[in-house]
């Protein structure tokens, strides 16, 4: 076989040529002349190589710093990416890995060089990454594929990552993998955390459903015997207590979500007062007492000789405390007792509610404030409700400024609620403890108070008839319209002393019809009182502007109404009262 010749080399481009002579030319003129001819080409041939070899050294250390600048930033952009990177033979060993790589799994780069990287996967994963990388290798360099792995450090789980793999396939060298791993942590967490969030609400739709049907179906039931047991019969009467209790029932309900909704929103609005701790505890446990001796439990009251006074809004307060002792009595069987305590904590007045009850799991200690959260249950939920009374308790407390905690030391070993609030100068004159709870009206209404011409406006025909029937049988001359313009009308033909007004009325608004009683001159003195489903601070405030007096929120207490139907029709009521909510 002959061996084959060398190749002759390139010869330089035309342009090449034409730079070369430019620049011999250039430096013949600025050197002697040159003598003879013949040896004259030879050298001038010998010279036009030389330039030329050195302009090819000049790009060719050019094209040198060009390659080194692209790998310094290639080199750059690989260590210093937010996404991962490794370099891996096919067998998953690691050939080079940037810093967010490293970081990904808490080993210093050059520790992880040489090791597989397998070793850094969860054992609940290693099966799928291995299939992972062999789908990768058996593709072309175009494809890729992706899965999603938890990454460990320590042994232990460390971060969650999505993986993308391709092949790095380059001639006269052996294949490699290049996986790209993306930190998808936050994005688990968050898919976990609405997953759960979602369960909690479905939870709360099925406890909802379930607190709704039982009251509703003790009504319905108590509704049937007051129709056909005798009138007045113990029977009737048994029936119409029922009705009245699970009609409260409802109601807490109802207020519970709507103060839940209001406390996350920030929409609760303190009305503070200098309160005497002892004073308002006493009374809230007395309130309850006969609760708690129908439930068979006991119910005993400690409070400091100290007397301690807190800035507070006593209403919110006592409804805090009603949300303790309500869930004490609903987790302690019958025989079982609850304490109460106040006493003096340095700078805040402390309330404890202490029970030998049901108790609390430490794991379920940990979100029992959260609205929605509730113990687990029994398919009868016998010891139910909406999780929202805890919930309802820490924010009116932190509203306060205070601090609510919980102490049980487990199932089955009782529990104890405490509430911290801010302890305050006594005031100048300590009188008498207020009451908290809203004025009731107590016997107003009943025989000898005077009658008064009252209309209800109301589009529930139910409800505006039921309403009106009891105004009557309390001895009031009351008149009913189902939408706004027919309440109008007949304002202005019956020429009510109290127009209680739904706000929500087909035709016109209550609004409107509020402007347009107090814009006529002979109905201008009528008290006017809102009824609606909304009680938040806006709502009350458009109410007055719009020419209210009160503003109660659905369902109406009739006794409440009978106290403000005496205030409007007392000779000595001043014109313009004004406006304020009531519940």
């Amino acid at each position: 076989m002959s061996k084959s010749r060398p190749k002759a080399p390139r010869p330089p481009s035309p342009e090449l040529r034409r730079r070369a002579e430019d620049r011999l030319e250039r430096r013949r003129t600025a050197g002697p002349a040159d003598a003879g001819d013949d040896p004259r080409r030879l050298v001038h041939e010998l010279e036009v190589h030389q330039i030329e070899l050195e302009m090819q050294n000049e790009e060719l250390r050019a094209s040198r710093r060009e390659v080194e600048a692209g790998l310094r930033r290639y080199a750059c952009v690989f260590d210093f990416a937010p996404v991962g990177y490794f370099v891996l033979a096919p067998d998953g060993t690691v050939g080079d890995v940037n810093l967010a790589g490293a970081r990904l799994v808490g080993v210093e780069r050059r520790n992880l060089v040489g090791r597989r990287i397998s070793l850094f996967v969860a054992e609940t994963d290693r099966t799928a990454f291995a299939d992972f990388l062999s789908r990768v290798t058996a593709k072309s360099a175009e494809e890729s594929e992706t899965c999603e792995v938890a990454l460990l450090q320590d042994g232990a789980w460390h971060r969650d990552a999505r993986l993308t793999g391709t092949m790095l396939v380059e001639p006269g060298r052996a294949p490699m993998l290049l996986l790209a791993a993306e930190d998808v942590t936050a994005r688990k967490r968050a898919e976990a955390a609405v997953r759960d969030e979602s369960r909690h609400k479905d939870e709360f739709l099925a406890a909802l459903s379930h607190e709704l049907r039982n009251p509703l179906a003790a009504i319905r039931s108590g509704l049937y015997l007051m129709e056909h047991a005798p009138a007045g019969s113990a029977a009737a009467q048994k029936a119409c207590a029922v009705v009245d209790r699970q009609v409260g029932h409802l109601t807490r309900l109802v207020d519970d979500l709507l103060d839940a909704t209001r406390i996350a929103r920030g929409k609760i609005e303190l009305r503070r007062q200098r309160v005497e701790l002892g004073d308002l505890v006493q009374k809230t446990v007395e309130d309850h007492r006969p609760a708690f001796e129908r439930e068979g439990i006991e119910l005993t009251a400690s409070v400091a000789r100290q007397r301690l006074w807190v800035d507070a809004d006593p209403t919110r307060l006592v409804q805090a405390l009603d949300n303790l002792l309500t869930n004490a009595a609903k987790f302690t069987n019958r025989g079982g007792r609850v304490e109460v305590e106040v006493r003096n904590e340095g700078e805040r007045g402390a309330v404890s509610v202490r029970d030998n009850g049901m108790g609390i799991a430490p794991e379920v200690q940990a979100h029992l404030f959260a609205p929605f959260r509730q113990g687990p249950q029994n398919v009868e939920r016998s010891r139910g409700g909406l999780g929202l009374g805890l919930a309802v308790v820490k924010g009116l407390v932190e509203l306060h400024g205070g601090t609510v905690r919980v102490a049980s030391a487990g199932v089955g070993k009782g529990s104890t609620f405490t509430i911290g609030l801010p302890l305050e100068e006594a005031p100048e004159e300590a009188s008498a403890p207020q009451d908290a709870a809203v004025p009731s009206g107590g016997d107003l209404g009943h025989a000898g108070q005077r009658r008064c011409r009252v209309l209800v406006i109301e589009d529930n025909v139910d409800a505006a008839d039921t309403l009106r029937e009891a105004l009557e049988i309390a001895g009031h001359d009351v008149r009913s319209a189902y939408d706004g313009p027919t309440g109008l009308a007949r304002a202005r033909e019956f020429h009510p002393e109290v127009v209680i007004c739904d706000i929500g009325l087909p035709g016109i608004s209550g609004y409107d019809v509020a402007r347009a009683i107090q814009n006529d001159r002979a109905l201008g003195h009528t008290f006017l009182v809102a009824l609606s489903g909304y009680g938040l601070p806006e709502d009350v405030r458009r109410t007055t502007e719009a020419g209210f007096h009160r503003h109660l929120v659905k369902p109406p207490d009739v006794d409440q109404l009978e106290a403000l139907i005496a205030e409007a029709c007392a000779p000595e009521r001043p014109h313009g009262v004004e406006a304020r909510p009531q519940s």
